[in-house]
């Protein structure tokens, strides 16, 4: 059990049982390193509304236990039992969301949530005001979008433009070489929409160690499945500072939002549910019940990766820019192959989700590092070494998987069950988003056997009938 408390400059609470963060006014006396307060500044706010306030220390509170605490200190080696003691401006209504917010969390991360609050007056950095970097109209904005600068937020940001939003995209500043590229890519649509009216705003959070280093006990994690939490968070504060009713879109394939466990092993935390329609749901209940006046939406939910490419493939810019986007899981691993980080490794799930919706609209270059290429080969060579081959082997699995009940009108939705609740009309959607998606699968695994030799369907079983299919 890990009990993790978090100050308002060095608030005294009884969090001697604990580890300690500080949330100090001042990013030198703190050990969350942070530029949230720009959320609100650019805007020349000095404060953001109390409970929209509280929700983002919450977002931080959330992301600082789960990236600092190791899931091999869990029982299971990965579902930790997390207990938070937070701060907040407005006690009464989030004690009244206690149960609902543990449960929200405990879904996206597969962690046991148990989050408890205390009362505070301090507000966080609400000292100044930005008056050189302001946004003059925040009235001009009718939308928040977040821009993670993958492939589906940049057909996000086409989408919104061509149906004559008004939108402001909020990044998460992870690494300065992300940071670098999301820009270039704003860069490159607001060239080509030059009559919309768009804006674009980052923010970052860097955890440091605890204010009480623990004997014995190590901090850190390389997983984060809470990031979407706090990037919503940001978005929720942005949308804020708007107006009411501003809506926060979360673009997203359906596929990935899903989350089918490709194999029996690969069920649970091990795959993102940032925009499984639970997790929004729920969200969007959160934020009902605390009686803030937005929502979170993501209207590809319905859509294959392909189709969303299907709608941008004759745009110029999508034409221009798309092998810029970077859709891979660790795209800084590029360094140890010599290559220059961020780049696409090309082998990894979200990678091979990409690679199948742009070759299913014609798109054969992309860029992606090129000592790996997906084939047989690859398979055998990467098999025990470090786990490079283990996605493209789940994808194979799931494909053979699929292939082998099709005739079964159940299978489908006993698997799209498995990640969490939907309605029957959710049902009927997925199921057809199901079919779509494993056939652009099929559609790469065809292609990459005919360029590359890559004997993929034969290592399946499936060198005849998968033709078919395709």
């Amino acid at each position: 059990m890990n009990s993790i408390s978090f100050v308002k400059n060095n608030q005294d609470i009884d969090c001697t049982n604990g580890i300690i963060f500080n949330l100090s006014p001042k990013n030198n006396k703190s050990n969350i390193k942070t530029d949230v307060e720009n959320l609100w500044r650019m805007f020349s706010l000095q404060h953001l509304p109390e409970v929209v306030e509280d929700l983002l220390i919450v977002g931080i509170a959330v992301f600082t236990a789960d990236k600092k605490i190791p899931r091999k200190t869990a029982e299971d080696g990965w579902s930790r039992e997390l207990n938070l003691n937070i701060p907040v401006l407005e006690y009464d209504k989030w004690e009244s969301v206690k149960k609902l917010l543990d449960q929200t969390l405990s879904f996206l991360s597969g962690d046991k949530w148990n989050i408890s609050f205390y009362s505070t007056t301090e507000r966080f950095r609400g000292d100044k005001v930005n008056k050189k970097y302001n946004i003059k109209d925040a009235s001009s904005f009718d939308s928040v979008s977040l821009f993670s600068g993958g492939l589906d937020s940049f057909c996000g940001a086409l989408t919104l433009l061509n149906d004559k939003k008004n939108p402001l995209f909020v990044g998460f500043k992870e690494y300065n070489l992300l940071l670098r590229r999301q820009i270039e890519l704003i860069t490159s649509i607001k060239e080509q929409y030059s009559q919309s009216n768009m804006g674009f705003i980052q923010f970052n959070v860097s955890p440091r160690k605890p204010s009480n280093i623990l004997t014995g006990m190590t901090f850190g994690e390389s997983t984060s499945r809470s990031r979407s939490f706090l990037f919503i968070t940001g978005a929720i504060a942005v949308a804020s500072a708007i107006g009411e009713n501003t809506p926060v879109y979360i673009p997203e394939n359906g596929f990935i939002g899903i989350n089918v466990p490709l194999t029996q092993s690969r069920g649970g935390s091990c795959s993102t549910r940032t925009t499984h329609p639970l997790f929004i749901t729920k969200v969007n209940e959160l934020l009902s019940e605390l009686d803030i006046k937005h929502q979170v939406e993501n209207f590809y939910s319905a859509m294959s990766k392909g189709e969303i490419i299907a709608e941008h493939k004759d745009n110029t810019v999508f034409k221009n820019m798309y092998k810029e986007t970077l859709s891979c899981s660790h795209p800084c691993q590029a360094r140890y192959d010599g290559e220059s980080p961020p780049l696409n490794c090309g082998y990894c799930y979200p990678c091979l989700i990409r690679k199948a919706s742009l070759i299913a609209n014609g798109f054969i270059q992309d860029k992606y590092n090129p000592h790996y290429q997906l084939n047989k080969r690859f398979i055998d060579e990467n098999n025990k070494i470090d786990g490079k081959a283990s996605d493209l082997k789940a994808v194979l699995f799931t494909i053979r998987r699929y292939v082998d009940n099709e005739g079964n009108p159940l299978f489908i939705r006993r698997l799209l069950r498995q990640p969490g609740h939907l309605t029957n009309e959710e049902f009927q959607s997925y199921e057809r988003l199901y079919k779509k998606s494993i056939n652009e699968l099929l559609m790469m695994v065809r292609h990459e056997d005919k360029e590359n030799g890559g004997q993929l369907k034969e290592y399946m079983g499936l060198k005849e009938h998968a033709e078919e299919l395709c």
